[in-house]
């Protein structure tokens, strides 16, 4: 009986440590895995009145499989759109962060 005992404390006194190995990896892996930036030019089509999105005619993004298309995006940051007028060409960088793709850099 004493041998069954002490075989179930060891069992449940390890256990967190067991836990705590795997918690603590996985913390790592998904906390050094840097956002991807995508790159790409376009045209602005719009731009929302309080500055929090921009609609763009973008070239195709190869890394994304998209096409040529006219989409919106986040801008978190909104001194990069206030320089900004209806029909200019821009450069820009973007990530997708939480279903969303957010302007992160912009220049005409």
């Amino acid at each position: 009986m004493k041998i069954f005992s002490l075989a179930v404390l060891a069992v449940f006194s390890l256990s967190p440590l067991m836990g705590m190995g795997d918690e603590h990896q996985n913390h790592i892996s998904s906390s050094t895995i840097s956002e991807q930036t995508f790159h790409s030019s376009g045209t602005v089509k719009s731009i929302a009145q309080n500055h929090e999105s921009i609609r763009i005619f973008h070239n195709p993004i190869p890394e994304l499989k998209w096409p040529a298309m006219n989409m919106e995006f986040d801008v978190i940051d909104h001194d990069l759109t206030h320089p900004l007028e209806v029909g200019d060409k821009v450069d820009f960088e973007f990530v997708q962060k939480e279903g969303k793709n957010i302007i992160i850099k912009i220049k005409k």
